[in-house]
């Protein structure tokens, strides 16, 4: 939905490398009140208050907005301001948990303000500044509607992710969408990769009881595609999990024209299905189920693994994505703190272990493992294992082990109303829960 995107600046002297035009990523913002988007150069004023600087302006013709030039630190964006009329989109998928009466707030506003720029390569940096330009302009909103990935953003979650010093998790760039035809078959695709000059990717010929497994791939691909800023190439592996005992899930893609070809026509997802959309920008996930295949180019569905699928797989995440969940748990640990002890409140933490040496040499230096929190301490905590390693042989589930809080890498609290991680600590509030000193 980039309407605007010939009013952007293009680097026509150095293109960049990927092998098509990044999509503009826009957004349009739901306020409390209509009237504080009707004056949109006051507007922009609140940004003077917010650590974002206003270096410059295009000018551009009054019915189309305001065209600001933004400095987040050193990286620079071109960003438009407008408003246009607005409603939930039926088929956006309702990324945060909203009460009823917000949703009806949300419905009541047919406004909304347009925020809408251009992503460098830099592409969480990027993400994490378009929604502090929102926050700074409506730290109060109800709600963002993500056109680019098709969801709805609490605006609750924009505040808390805006003042963070975490970039947001890769996975709110993108929305996998599961369309089910009439018969098993189910056709995942992605949506909002392409603002950030990769391929949407998709998986064909899936099915109803499978989807949710073959979600987690095209998942963990694309949060490896975000991390390497990149398009892939096509058919070269990709190592994303370890299926089983010595059975890697080695996958690759293939562009979507090649693709359609191994199926029927009238197949949800196939070639009569690409008339009108998803016929450009767009990759088909495969997989090579052994080495022989994998040196031949042989490809088959992932549908192969699907027997493995089930068994909780380790999927690989990256050293970085693993940091940035460990640097957003510990800036939030003390909604964890002030929950645990609670009535009705679980809490288990995820604790980052030396692997035994024989695995350090393949590469897997720690193992990230789930704990039941039953003690804290002003420095240590007590801790239940709830799982056996894989890496660690002489620890087993039910071990009782006492931990810094630094070696927390993830946590999760179970109330009463659901479970909250440290992404999305604003359902506290919405749940009545009193985190004062």
């Amino acid at each position: 939905m980039a309407l605007f995107g010939n009013l952007f600046e293009k680097n026509k002297e150095n293109p960049p490398e990927n092998k098509w035009e990044k999509e503009l990523s826009f957004m349009v913002v739901i306020p409390k009140n209509e009237a504080d988007i009707d004056d949109l150069e006051r507007l922009a004023e609140r940004l003077q208050d917010t650590d974002l600087t206003v270096t410059g302006r295009k000018e551009i013709p009054p019915e189309d907005g305001l065209m600001l030039r933004i400095a987040s630190g050193a990286l620079q964006y071109m960003v438009r301001l407008n408003t246009i009329s607005v409603e939930l989109p039926e088929l956006f998928r309702i990324q945060h948990i909203f009460r009823d009466i917000d949703i009806e707030e949300i419905q009541r506003q047919k406004k909304g303000l347009v925020v809408e720029m251009l992503f460098d390569e830099h592409i969480l940096e990027a993400y994490h500044t378009q929604l502090k330009i929102i926050s700074g302009l409506l730290p109060d909103c109800l709600a963002v509607l993500d056109h680019s990935s098709e969801k709805v953003l609490s605006g609750k979650w924009v505040q808390l992710a805006a003042k963070s010093n975490v970039l947001p998790s890769p996975r709110y760039i993108f929305t996998v969408q599961a369309v089910a035809g009439e018969s098993d078959e189910v056709w995942l695709h992605s949506h909002g990769l392409n603002r950030c000059g990769l391929p949407e990717l998709e998986i064909l010929n899936s099915t109803k009881d499978m989807f949710n497994d073959h979600y987690n791939i095209i998942e963990i691909m694309a949060k490896r595609l975000l991390e390497e800023g990149e398009p892939p190439e096509e058919k070269e592996p990709v190592y994303l999990a370890m299926v089983a005992d010595g059975i890697p899930l080695m996958a690759t893609v293939v562009n979507w024209r090649e693709a359609v070809h191994r199926y029927p026509a009238d197949l949800l997802g196939g070639a009569s299905d690409r008339k009108e959309s998803h016929n450009e920008n767009t990759y088909a996930i495969f997989c090579y189920p052994n080495p022989k295949a994998l040196k031949k180019k042989q490809y088959c569905e992932v549908n192969v693994y699907n027997e493995y699928l089930s068994q909780n797989p380790i999927y690989m995440l990256t050293t970085q994505e693993t940091e940035r969940m460990r640097r957003l748990a510990a800036e939030r640990l003390t909604y964890m703190l002030k929950m645990f002890g609670r009535e009705n409140i679980k809490v288990l933490v995820k604790v980052g272990l030396e692997t035994d040496a024989e695995f350090q040499e393949e590469g897997n230096g720690f193992e990230h493992i789930w704990f039941d929190l039953k003690e804290k301490h002003e420095e240590t905590f007590l801790a239940e294992l709830t799982q056996e390693p894989y890496y660690i042989k002489d620890l087993h589930a039910g071990a009782i082990m006492t931990f810094p809080y630094s070696q927390i890498t993830d946590w999760i609290i179970f109330t009463p109303d659901g479970r909250v991680t440290p992404d999305d600590v604003y359902l506290l509030a919405y749940d009545g829960w009193n985190l004062q000193d």
